[in-house]
């Protein structure tokens, strides 16, 4: 991500790794709810792209301090609570290109929303509209027009996962929906 300009970012190659909550005391400390589960995204000295009200603004992580799904996140370029405030609301996000490549089977949250879940026998399910996130494995929470139902990401039940036609095949076993 180093030389980019903000204004030719395909909105489509964003990654969204946190949202602004609330501003954190008075020096442009922001309180942000986490959606990355990479520890290092947050590194001091990382970069990342600040989108809010279709503007685009590269930014810089001065410090962070982990707190379980939120975090306290100090960027170099926010030093008061005004500038904090006007930014309720607004995501942070990086480029596609610059998340580490994850081993065959394994996948990012936001590639498996949206994917349409059939069956093996072609009949469509619905939509994964949600990852939620277990010890045990995650969950993902299909929804259509006339039903909803989880479908868990470890055991027997998916069968591929097609990221290439945006699917997923699953084993309609008795009593999953």
């Amino acid at each position: 991500m180093q030389n980019f300009d903000p204004g030719r970012i395909d909105r489509e190659r964003l990654v969204y790794v946190a949202t602004v909550v609330r501003p954190h005391g008075l020096l442009g400390t922001l309180k942000v709810k986490v959606d990355s589960d990479n520890p290092l995204r947050f590194a001091p000295q990382s970069r990342l792209l600040l989108v809010q009200a279709g503007d685009i603004t590269p930014v810089v992580v001065e410090s962070f301090s982990p707190q379980d799904r939120f975090g306290l996140l100090k960027l170099k370029e926010v030093v008061s609570v005004e500038q904090a405030e006007e930014l309720k609301g607004a995501e942070l996000a990086v480029l596609d290109e610059d998340l580490k490549p994850l081993p065959p089977g394994q996948y990012y949250t936001f590639q498996i929303i949206g994917l349409k879940v059939v069956s093996e026998q072609g009949r469509e399910l619905g939509q994964i509209t949600q990852v939620e996130e277990y010890p045990a494995g995650d969950i993902y929470l299909v929804q259509s027009d006339r039903e909803k139902f989880y479908v868990p990401s470890k055991g027997p039940v998916i069968l591929k996962i097609d990221l290439e036609q945006g699917r997923m095949v699953i084993r309609d076993l008795e009593g999953l929906r």
